[in-house]
Formats: structure tokens, C-alpha cells, sequence
């Protein structure tokens, strides 16, 4: 029986070896998010006293294109007393339902009721290239026998997004789309 005795720094450069393969494929893969990933997007108003309520909080909503803006419910409360006849409502007038959406692609969209829609002077300010500026991979790093890399997404909502009707998916694309192609290298 023979034995072989290794050099104890061939380890080191194995790991050296791996972990720039490691690199490499997570800069392809945040290389093709940024190419994949939608625009972003953010609510404005012209925030002055005419502003619903609804609308002044939505104001600054930043999120992906690909996602819904929310505004909070709204309902009519008239004024007057209350239905049990105990409390008054002198101010009456539309009040926010907390906790219940109303969903929007942009301002005045037609899936909006009447009275989010009416008179609304709101607008949406497109945001080319702002999601994938928030796309960063970690440098690899070996832990015990694994060597890792990450790669993140840092904006409003983002995972909402990867999961939306209209365009989600794009980062599972492309991890897959970064698999195939260091898979098809090693062939």
C-alpha cells in the first residue's frame, strides 16, 4: 500500500480555485438580476390641503413596477349620530379603513372606487434601473467544506415583486439563466 503525502497548502489553493469559480458565478447571477429586474416606481401627490387622506399617505410609496400601490380604504361617514344613536359625528366626511386596501398600478387606475379616482391630481414618477441599482453580491467566503456567495436584493417590497402576476420571477430567472451557464463551462 502506497501513501501519498500531500502538501499542506494544496488545500488553501483548492479552496483559492473554488472560491473564485464561487465569484464568478454569483457576479453572473447579479449581473443578470440587474438586466432582468423592473423599474421602480413611486406615488406623488401635490401634497396640499385638496390631498386625500388615502393619497397623502400613500405619497412617496416607493416600489417595484411590477407591484400594486396601496391606498387605505376609505368610507363615507356621514354626520350626525352614529347608528346606535350614542356618539356624534360632527366632522363627518370620508374616514380611512385601517388594515383594507384599495390596489392601484397607478393613480386614477380604473380597479380604483369612484371616490379614490375623482379629481385625483396624483402622479407616477417612473424610476428606470432603480431596482437593479439595489442588486449586490457578497465576495465568497469558506465555512467548514462549503464556500458560499450571496447575492441580494435591497428595495421596498422586492420579494412581493419576484412574486407578482405581472413580471415576477426575474430572479429565479436568473439564478437559472447564471446555473446554465457555468454548467455548460464545465462540459
Amino acid at each position: 500500500m502506497a501513501r501519498v503525502r500531500l502538501n499542506g497548502g494544496l488545500s488553501r489553493q483548492i479552496a483559492a480555485l473554488v472560491a473564485r469559480r464561487v465569484d464568478q458565478v454569483a457576479d453572473d447571477l447579479a449581473e443578470n438580476a440587474r438586466a432582468a429586474a423592473p423599474d421602480g416606481k413611486v406615488w406623488q401627490t401635490d401634497a396640499d390641503e385638496q390631498v386625500r387622506p388615502s393619497h397623502a399617505k400613500a405619497q412617496g410609496q416607493l416600489i417595484p413596477d411590477n407591484v400594486d400601490f396601496r391606498l387605505h380604504a376609505m368610507v363615507y361617514v356621514r354626520k350626525g349620530r352614529d347608528q346606535d344613536g350614542q356618539g356624534v359625528n360632527a366632522a363627518g366626511g370620508w374616514k380611512e379603513v385601517e388594515g383594507v386596501w384599495d390596489v392601484a398600478e397607478r393613480p386614477r387606475d380604473a380597479r380604483l372606487p369612484y371616490h379614490q379616482t375623482v379629481n385625483c391630481r396624483c402622479r407616477r414618477i417612473e424610476l428606470p434601473g432603480a431596482v437593479a441599482a439595489g442588486v449586490s453580491s457578497s465576495p465568497a467566503r469558506p465555512s467548514g467544506r462549503a464556500i458560499t456567495a450571496s447575492v441580494s436584493v435591497a428595495f421596498p417590497r422586492v420579494a412581493e415583486s419576484e412574486y407578482a402576476d405581472q413580471g415576477g420571477g426575474w430572479l429565479a430567472a436568473a439564478a437559472r439563466q447564471a446555473a446554465a451557464k457555468h454548467r455548460a463551462r464545465r462540459r
